[in-house]
């Protein structure tokens, strides 16, 4: 597991717990609006955490936590992945993955074992080729695009929690195309506001909604 970031404790991850979260190095979508370029932009990849110092700290308070949260980048792309979360179920705490959903695969073996609680899918436009290929940068191909669908529907039939969410940008998304996700996923899905401050690409057009405009997606 290439792990870049640790945050010992969080409250809103994983709702209703007390996780703490890993953040993986590495992703194979191009999000232009990416607020974590550090992870994405091998150019901008900084040291690694030695494993053995998550394990340290979740076996020290693992009395105090009830859950991990793996994130990213693409946690997904890590082959270490099964064997992470296994050493996490040892401590007998929950797990919560953040995927783009681009590789069913890996998210069929671990529902096959039991290793997740909670799943949270990046959803990143309307379910129409070209309109997410434009929003992962122009690296989308049909056997992707359809690795992210078949991860939808696994998602929907695991019997897990889960949550779908987009990050909407205006110039990206028109008020039209969220009203069609939120019909799509219902009480499943959430929408999280664009920062421009901090992007993969910042040559990218789009700005965010209004505190208004959000409130009519809602």
């Amino acid at each position: 597991m290439k792990i870049a970031g640790f945050k010992k404790q969080s409250l809103i991850d994983f709702p209703g717990h007390i996780s703490t979260v890993v953040f993986t190095q590495g992703c194979n979508f191009r999000c232009g609006f990416c607020h974590n370029p550090d992870l994405v932009l091998p150019r901008k990849f900084g040291p690694l955490y030695d494993q053995q110092e998550v394990f340290s700290y979740l076996k020290r308070f693992q009395h105090l936590l009830d859950a991990v949260c793996i994130t990213g980048g693409e946690p997904t792309l890590q082959p270490g992945l099964p064997a992470f979360i296994r050493r996490i179920k040892e401590l007998d705490l929950k797990v919560k993955l953040d995927s783009n959903g681009s590789r069913p695969e890996v998210l069929s073996a671990l529902l096959k074992e039991n290793l997740l609680d909670f799943i949270a899918m990046d959803i990143k436009h309307i379910l129409n080729f070209d309109y997410y290929n434009l929003a992962v940068g122009n690296i989308l191909n049909q056997q992707l695009f359809e690795n992210i669908l078949r991860s939808v529907r696994l998602i929907e039939d695991s019997g897990l929690e889960y949550t779908f969410r987009t990050t909407v940008i205006k110039g990206l998304h028109h008020p039209e195309h969220i009203r069609q996700l939120r019909k799509r996923f219902g009480n499943h899905y959430k929408i999280q506001p664009f920062n421009p401050e901090v992007v993969l690409d910042p040559d990218m057009k789009g700005e965010p909604f209004s505190e208004t405009e959000l409130q009519q997606f809602l």
